[in-house]
């Protein structure tokens, strides 16, 4: 039992290194290129630094299937489905529960809001900070490619490592940056990645929770493209 348990656990240290290991060389190979081409004068300053948040974002999910590849061998088609991403797991069930997941997590930053009217105390989100000079495409980004980025990482793969809990709060903690009143932010996040991951741990799907991610974060960016207009 206990030989068990200790391979259990170094094989989970290999895994975790490797992970980072081929996140990390992902990540610099693709910073190394942008900076490349900012250098030779193609692009520009402010161009390079949202390209760079984004490779880096995108090189969890990069991370993600190259682990697959190196530390279990699988095919691509095995890492989608270990991942909750193959076609037979796109159901109407998915998107029936991933529509009423949003529909609970509106009405969870509707409560938020009506407690700060209530209260007279403003509470502020500061998420329109991530768009200051943003190019067009950056908020097509975060609308749409970043959940899916995220996800991914978050619920395909972490879920299933290190549990729904913990997963989460690391996903909450990841939107302290923001500096939101109250860190609703943190717990608007927590609260997303315990029912996103419960979701995804019920339903072996990853799309229930895709679907809410992309509609909470279009919402987002709509409300702030109108601010901005």
């Amino acid at each position: 039992m206990k030989a068990d348990y200790r391979q259990l656990v170094a094989r989970g240290i290999v895994s975790s290194i490797l992970f980072i290991a081929l996140y990390l060389i992902t990540a610099v190979l693709l910073g190394a290129i942008l900076y490349s081409i900012y250098s030779a004068g193609i692009i520009s300053l402010n161009s390079f630094n949202f390209m760079l948040e984004a490779e880096i974002l995108l090189s969890l999910s990069v991370a993600v299937f190259l682990h697959g590849r190196f530390y279990k061998g699988n095919h691509l088609v095995d890492t989608l489905r270990s991942l909750g991403l193959t076609a037979d797991r796109l159901s109407a069930n998915a998107i029936w529960i991933g529509t009423l997941l949003f529909i609970i997590i509106l009405l969870f930053e509707m409560a938020i809001s009506a407690f700060g009217s209530f209260s007279n105390t403003v509470i502020n989100t500061n998420t329109s900070i991530l768009f200051t000079g943003a190019p067009v495409w950056f908020y097509i980004f975060v609308a749409v490619i970043e959940p899916i980025n995220e996800e991914i990482f978050f619920r395909g793969f972490l879920v299933n490592r290190i549990g729904i809990i913990p997963s989460a709060l690391i996903f909450g903690l990841l939107h302290a940056s923001y500096n939101s009143t109250f860190a609703v932010e943190v717990i608007g996040a927590t609260v997303f990645g315990l029912l996103a991951g419960y979701v995804f741990r019920k339903s072996d799907s990853l799309y229930p929770s895709l679907i809410t991610h992309i509609l909470i974060n279009s919402m987002g960016v709509l409300a702030i493209v109108g601010t901005l207009g």
